[in-house]
């Protein structure tokens, strides 16, 4: 029982006689309790958004991409900068390369070439047991997403395609020697999407603009090189010339595989045409699906659900 001289210490409940300042046991002191914590400080006002520090340069796309084009251009005109940038070119083209291969069976490594400059990828022949092997993984993909009819049918689709290049030799070669330069402009497409939507980076107020850059500079480059093959006589020369004479270089193997295997009376210059067409897809690509992302955004989800949403109507009374 408390008496009118004892105090019971709010914090640990001990009762004490004497009706001091603090309690005997824990120590607290009695006015800092019944006082409560203390007001929050008042906050200050920042002299500057917090906004733009958070997004970064999110909130001007455009403008950001607009500033990389410009530095591309002025990059790829300069002698002494397009030459330090173009392994980032050679290293996309031989990754390009790669992949295709090793999804074709061809186990192959890139490399850049030292000797007569760029890169080379060199891949071995079909390997069954590898062919057998990514067969197993569009079937595995097929059965997982069998109750998403969609989605189904894309892998069906896909797998078609695949089935249709890995079955002759001369397909494989035309798909690896074309995913250089495809490689390139495809992924050139893919870092601008995420320039352009802020996805995929660890620094974005960095990294943003110089994906946004390098998207830019590899697409110049290699639209540069189609337009130099159908208009400079002495670069188509040297491009036949491969690589010390000893290899092809890929435009005059997809024209040769071509003419050979299906009667289409190719050259280099054609096939180039053909790859300064193909230069402002993946870009354009780019574009369109960061105006439409949120679509884009959804249909992907859709593709990747096991089963399709199931909609529900209401019984009628």
């Amino acid at each position: 029982m408390t008496t009118a001289t004892s105090v019971t210490c709010p914090a640990c409940s001990f009762e004490q006689d004497d009706a001091g300042d603090s309690c005997v046991r824990c120590g607290v002191i009695f006015a800092k309790v019944r006082s409560g914590p203390p007001p929050p400080r008042p906050s200050i006002p920042l002299p500057i958004d917090l906004s733009l520090i958070e997004d970064g340069v999110a909130g001007k796309p455009w403008k950001m991409i607009g500033v990389g084009l410009v530095v591309a251009v002025i990059a790829h005109l300069l002698p002494f900068t397009r030459f330090i940038l173009s392994p980032l070119v050679t290293l996309l083209h031989e990754f390009g390369h790669a992949v295709a291969a090793w999804l074709l069976g061809c186990p192959a490594i890139p490399s850049f070439d030292f000797v007569y400059g760029g890169g080379v990828t060199h891949h071995k022949y079909f390997q069954l047991p590898l062919g057998i092997a990514i067969g197993g993984a569009w079937v595995w993909l097929g059965w997982t997403f069998r109750r998403n009819p969609r989605t189904l049918s894309l892998i069906v689709v896909c797998a078609a395609a695949w089935l249709v290049a890995i079955s002759s030799e001369w397909r494989r070669e035309v798909v690896i020697s074309s995913m250089g330069h495809g490689g390139e402009l495809i992924l050139a497409g893919v870092l601008l999407y995420m320039a352009l939507a802020g996805v995929g980076w660890r620094m974005p107020e960095i990294e943003r603009p110089l994906g946004a850059f390098a998207a830019f500079f590899v697409q110049i480059q290699t639209m540069h090189f189609a337009w130099q093959l159908r208009n400079d006589a002495s670069f188509l020369d040297w491009y036949r010339e491969g690589k010390g004479g000893a290899m092809m270089n890929d435009l005059e193997v997809i024209a040769l595989d071509l003419k050979i295997w299906t009667g289409w009376a190719l050259d280099i210059e054609q096939v180039a045409g053909w790859l300064l067409a193909f230069s402002l897809v993946p870009v354009g690509a780019a574009l369109v699906l960061f105006v439409f992302r949120e679509r884009v955004n959804g249909f992907a989800r859709s593709l990747l659900r096991l089963e399709p949403d199931r909609v529900s109507y209401p019984s009628g009374s």
